[in-house]
C-alpha cells in the first residue's frame, strides 16, 4: 500500500512539473513574439544556439533555472510569473527594451 502511495505522489509531482514546464514554454514563445525576437537572438542572450532553444521550446530538453532567470530578465518579467502562465505581464514586454538588453554589453547575462 505504501509503495502505491509513493508512486502516486511521484506521478502527481511529475505532472505538476510538466504543467509548469509547458506553461513556461508557452510563455517564452509568447514573450519572444511580443518582444519581436528570433530564436537566434534569444539563444544569443543566454549563450545558446537556435537549435538548443528550439529543442527546449519543443520540450525535448528542459530549461534550467538559470536559463529561466535570464529569459525573464530579457523580457523584464519574473520567471515565476511566466511559469504561472500567460497574463497581463505580456503587455509589459517592451520590444525596444528587450533589444536594448540584447545590445547592451554591460547588461547582466548568462555566461557564455
Amino acid at each position: 500500500m505504501m509503495r502505491t502511495m509513493d508512486k502516486t505522489a511521484k506521478l502527481l509531482a511529475l505532472e505538476a512539473v510538466t504543467e509548469l514546464e509547458l506553461r513556461f514554454i508557452e510563455a517564452v514563445e509568447h514573450g519572444r513574439l511580443r518582444a519581436e525576437l528570433t530564436y537566434e537572438q534569444l539563444g544569443s542572450y543566454i549563450g545558446m544556439s537556435k537549435s538548443q532553444i528550439s529543442k527546449r521550446q519543443d520540450g525535448l530538453i528542459k530549461y534550467t533555472i538559470r536559463e529561466m532567470y535570464y529569459i525573464g530578465q530579457l523580457f523584464g518579467v519574473d520567471p515565476l510569473v511566466m511559469a504561472a502562465g500567460l497574463g497581463s505581464w505580456l503587455n509589459d514586454v517592451d520590444p525596444a527594451q528587450a533589444l536594448h538588453r540584447l545590445e547592451d554589453p554591460a547588461s547582466t547575462r548568462a555566461p557564455k
